[in-house]
């Protein structure tokens, strides 16, 4: 039995390393992330895979012109990468943010 120190021991490790992959990001280019995130996540077929809190989450955040801010960007890579990983890591590629490529790479993939 999973007890429930060892599961908020691993959400706190999950938020952490988001934080981490978050502050990677140059704050000069949360704009053009988050207008690429909102695009990869516009075009993806399988939103169904998104989480009705997360989903619930982008949508508050966007209604509010928040997501170029850092929890912004952080709910957008979450949703991206639930629905369109590979796309995701490869925008980070392109962009030539590579330590954000390896981590989601160790997180997602």
């Amino acid at each position: 039995m999973i007890s429930l120190l060892a599961i908020v021991d691993t959400v706190i490790r999950e938020v952490l390393e988001m934080d981490e992959i978050t502050a990677s990001i140059p704050v000069s280019l949360y704009g053009t992330v988050s207008k690429r995130l909102i695009g990869i996540l516009l075009g993806a077929e399988k939103t169904n895979s998104i989480p009705t809190a997360l989903a619930k989450s982008v949508l508050y955040l966007w209604q509010r012109d928040q997501l170029e801010n850092e929890v912004g960007i952080k709910k957008l890579i979450e949703a991206t990468m639930l629905v369109e990983p590979e796309q995701t890591v490869s925008f980070f590629r392109e962009i030539g943010i590579q330590e954000i490529v390896v981590a989601l790479r160790e997180r997602y993939l």
